[in-house]
């Protein structure tokens, strides 16, 4: 009796055992280091992916936002994360021109990452304050040229904003001065507060207060109109041609991740995003999809050309930490 009892205890107990074993690995948690604060960029995207990438990597996804120095701080963390598949990051235009921007970073772009994939184009739109007396491009620049100085803000130095601002500033002569806030949310209360006279916005985090009144939308960045926005003309139909500041957002993982790690997260983030839910949602929030998602060779040699084209443009502009 003794025997059968104990063998009973034992079956249970094994029984116990696989029944938890999948709760326990389907509690696995992949956490993905945002550089930006809640209602970012990243944030959005994740948030609108995260039921399908929980599927594909069979784990909780969580999103840490670490906010500040363009993207800056977010990679740091995860530079020095365990290269195990469970700590992503999140980079896009910022990241490249922080190579050149942010001399003193603890990390090199192109050195301590290891690329996994491109999939997703956000689109960008210039907004003014009601008090500023102009409803087309041309009649900002009148405007501004006419107050003799105006401030902008964005979501950052060295962020696509930033850039932006300052290639409008180049092209157009208007005396306008950056104020970076840590975030597009921030920046964008910014001009609706008054604090600041415009900025190049991300679509989704402008496009309530566009809808609510609160700003004036007079131009988007991208090569055609958005369907959220159609009265709003592109740069060149507002009469600013080859205005090319396009935005990317791209995942890595920290070096030494070994490859078939980073496969399979390229490849749940790529099913995510083809995803045809996933695809609908994006595209409601102002997303664009990628024409051909990168892989993590071709975001690689992406990632290096970027470096060197933002280089440039942070030379010639005389961009530097403010």
């Amino acid at each position: 009796m003794a025997g059968r009892t104990e063998g009973i205890v034992a079956a249970a107990a094994l029984a116990l055992a696989l029944a938890a074993a999948p709760a326990a690995q389907a509690q696995q948690v992949v956490k993905i280091v945002v550089g930006g604060p809640p209602g970012g960029l990243f944030d959005i995207v994740i948030r609108n992916i995260s039921e399908t990438l929980e599927r594909g990597l069979n784990a909780t996804v969580v999103i840490d936002n670490k906010p500040g120095a363009g993207g800056a701080v977010a990679l740091e963390h995860v530079r020095n994360a365990k290269p195990d598949g469970l700590t992503l990051g999140t980079v896009n235009l910022a990241a490249a021109a922080n190579e050149s921007i942010i001399r003193n970073k603890a990390y090199l772009l192109l050195a301590d990452f290891e690329p996994v994939g491109m999939y997703v184009h956000p689109s960008n739109v210039l907004i003014v304050h009601p008090s500023v007396q102009a409803d087309s491009l041309k009649a900002l620049v009148g405007a501004l040229k006419a107050r003799g100085s105006s401030n902008y803000s964005s979501g950052g130095i060295g962020s696509p904003g930033h850039l932006a601002g300052e290639m409008f500033k180049s092209r157009t002569g208007v005396p306008v001065t950056h104020v970076p806030y840590k975030g597009a949310p921030p920046a964008v209360m910014a001009v609706v507060s008054g604090e600041v006279a415009y900025m190049f916005a991300t679509t989704s985090s402008a496009i309530g207060q566009v809808s609510g009144g609160k700003v004036r939308a007079l131009a988007v960045t991208t090569t055609e109109r958005l369907p959220q926005l159609p009265e709003v003309p592109t740069m060149a139909e507002a009469g600013l041609a080859d205005f090319n500041v396009g935005d990317w957002l791209g995942f890595v993982l920290p070096k030494g991740t070994p490859a078939a790690t980073r496969d399979r997260v390229h490849a749940a983030l790529l099913a995510a995003f083809a995803d045809p839910q996933s695809r609908e949602r994006l595209r409601k929030a102002t997303f664009l999809p990628v024409d051909k998602p990168l892989g993590p060779a071709e975001f690689g040699a992406f990632l290096r050309a970027e470096v060197d084209k933002w280089a440039t443009v942070v030379r010639e502009a005389k961009i530097g930490q403010e």
